[in-house]
């Protein structure tokens, strides 16, 4: 019974590089310079064994040597290391996103504000600069959420380092 690897994982990577060789595991061990069962323990995500990087360089090196398309190991690495950094940093890249906004906003408050403070601006150009305001105030708040809770040490209190 064929065992269930996720798909993309690197279990499924070296099952794969496995495969492109008539001697299968036995030929990765021979490449890996290990024991055939070291080989498969790496293919078997119920065992604790994990791949060094040397030997994953030279399996990858040995699947494309055979013609094989690709460097199956290296692959399933990259993929989780992005989908790993998508996850931890997921807040900081929609801050990123979201501080597009708050420079576009800021950026025409200001430039209204300029506007409204010409010797001949009237009520449309102080209208306008109200509602940019309040625009990029809005902007700026919905910021607050994104940057999320600050440890307590990183807070400046004003006085704090005075004595009472």
């Amino acid at each position: 019974m064929t065992k269930a690897r996720a798909p993309l994982s690197i279990e499924a990577a070296i099952v794969r590089i496995a495969g492109i060789f008539d001697d299968g595991f036995a030929g990765l061990a021979r490449i890996a310079e290990r024991e055939a069962r070291t080989v498969r323990n790496w293919s078997d995500p119920d065992t604790p064994e994990e791949i060094p990087v040397g030997r994953a360089i030279a399996l990858d090196l040995a699947y494309i040597e055979a013609g094989g398309a690709g460097a199956p190991i290296f692959e399933a690495y990259a993929l989780q290391l992005e989908l790993a950094e998508a996850e931890q940093f997921a807040d900081r890249l929609e801050l990123l996103r979201h501080a597009q906004s708050v420079v576009r906003e800021t950026g025409d408050a200001n430039a209204a504000i300029i506007g409204a403070a010409q010797p001949t601006a009237g009520d449309a150009e102080r209208a306008r600069a109200l509602a940019e305001v309040a625009e990029a105030i809005e902007a700026l708040r919905n910021a607050i959420p994104l940057l999320g809770p600050l440890p307590s040490s990183a807070v400046a209190v004003p006085g704090a380092d005075r004595p009472p």
